[in-house]
């Protein structure tokens, strides 16, 4: 009996540790499934966050980027702000745009806008400019008429009937003229001068003449006196008959240099401008020489344009350029032939009238500047300039 209880007391405890194992796995199995979601939930916000740490270095490598070029950028356009020329003596555009104060001088009363365009960020010359230029050229000339003059007279009937009996070749001009230049800027890009000077120089050129001129010719245009030969020699040429016959002039290879002076007088205007770096103008002036070997005053009209660099490199402000200039000349010029009174009447005009041209400008202050110009070995004509100019 007593073992059989024995027995009954171990089934029951073994029962009791089976159901007390059973009862515990569930519960570490709901202490599981409460745990793990968390830790899920952690793990998850973990990746998140490691995928947000990459996603920001990826903004800050373009964001790098771009900031770099902007900083290159900005640094170009403060390259050319550092090196714009302050004494400029042409309005440009500031790259970095900021109101200049106004000058408070007496002059400032031009040019018309000045006040407001300084506001706007443009750098303005002094108003008021006056200089000294010197200019040095040589060219060569076309004929386009030639006629004579005959004791004092001119006569139409002769000039038309000479037509080619009279030849003028190898026409070289050269002269050197210095000109008082006084100039105002009216708006911030316009400009405006006028000009006083004098000038020096020769022609020379070589001459063919082969001409007879009928007596009658002459005495129906009131040349000479007389008849037949004796009108021949009142104006110290030879006769060639019969009666009534000619008057001969014949010269071939007149080696001539005429050497000539006078005043000049022009005006002219300028459009110029600017932007950080760069300029550019255009320019033409009228002018009008009186010179002792012409029989009417000389007219001239340039036209020339220049685009260059405008700035400041360590000591040096000013410009440098390139450009083009047209001149337009028309003269008449008086050749006498030796041992009588005919006067040959040359009409001549450039042959070349287009060059090209290379020069520089030194602001060595705001008031004071000294500029050098002149041709490229290629052209025709051969310049060259120098000029100092005081503005205020």
């Amino acid at each position: 009996m007593a073992n059989y209880l024995l027995l009954l007391s171990f089934l029951c405890c073994s029962l009791l540790t089976f159901s007390a194992q059973g009862n515990e796995q569930p519960t570490e199995n709901k202490l599981n499934a409460l745990i793990k979601p968390k830790d899920k939930a952690a793990q998850a916000s973990q990746i998140s966050n490691e995928s947000a740490i990459i996603l920001t270095e990826q903004q800050k490598s373009q964001c790098a980027q771009y900031c770099s070029a902007a900083q290159t950028d900005d640094s170009y356009t403060q390259q050319v702000h550092n090196r714009q020329n302050p004494a400029s003596s042409v309005a440009y555009e500031l790259v970095i745009p900021e109101a200049l104060p106004p000058r408070n001088r007496w002059s400032d009363f031009l040019p018309i806008l000045g006040k407001e365009a300084r506001e706007a960020g443009y750098l303005l010359p002094l108003p008021f400019g006056i200089s000294i230029v010197g200019l040095t050229q040589e060219q060569p000339f076309k004929v386009s008429k030639i006629g004579l003059e005959i004791d004092g007279q001119q006569s139409d009937i002769i000039n038309d009937f000479i037509d080619d009996t009279i030849t003028a070749k190898n026409l070289k001009v050269s002269d050197t003229t210095y000109n008082l230049r006084f100039d105002a800027w009216i708006l911030p890009f316009w400009n405006v001068y006028g000009l006083v000077g004098k000038t020096n120089g020769k022609a020379e050129l070589e001459l063919d003449v082969n001409l007879e001129l009928p007596t009658l010719l002459l005495a129906a245009t009131g040349i000479g006196s007389g008849y037949n030969d004796k009108r021949c020699t009142s104006i110290n040429l030879p006769f060639q008959g019969p009666a009534p016959g000619h008057c001969l002039v014949a010269v071939e290879g007149i080696a001539t240099t005429l050497h000539f002076n006078g005043t000049v007088l022009g005006y002219g205007t300028t459009v110029a401008g600017g932007y950080g770096d760069f300029f550019g103008m255009f320019d033409v002036n009228y002018t009008e020489a009186d010179i002792n070997i012409a029989i009417k005053k000389t007219q001239q009209t340039v036209y020339s344009t220049r685009l260059g660099w405008n700035g400041s490199i360590g000591v040096y402000q000013g410009q440098i350029w390139v450009g083009a200039m047209k001149q337009d000349i028309e003269q008449q010029i008086a050749v006498a032939t030796p041992g009588n009174r005919v006067t040959v009447l040359i009409d001549q005009h450039t042959s070349s009238p287009v060059n090209y041209l290379i020069g520089a400008q030194w602001n060595i202050t705001e008031e004071w500047a000294v500029i050098a110009e002149t041709n490229f070995a290629f052209s025709d004509r051969q310049q060259f300039m120098m000029q100092l100019g005081y503005r205020f």
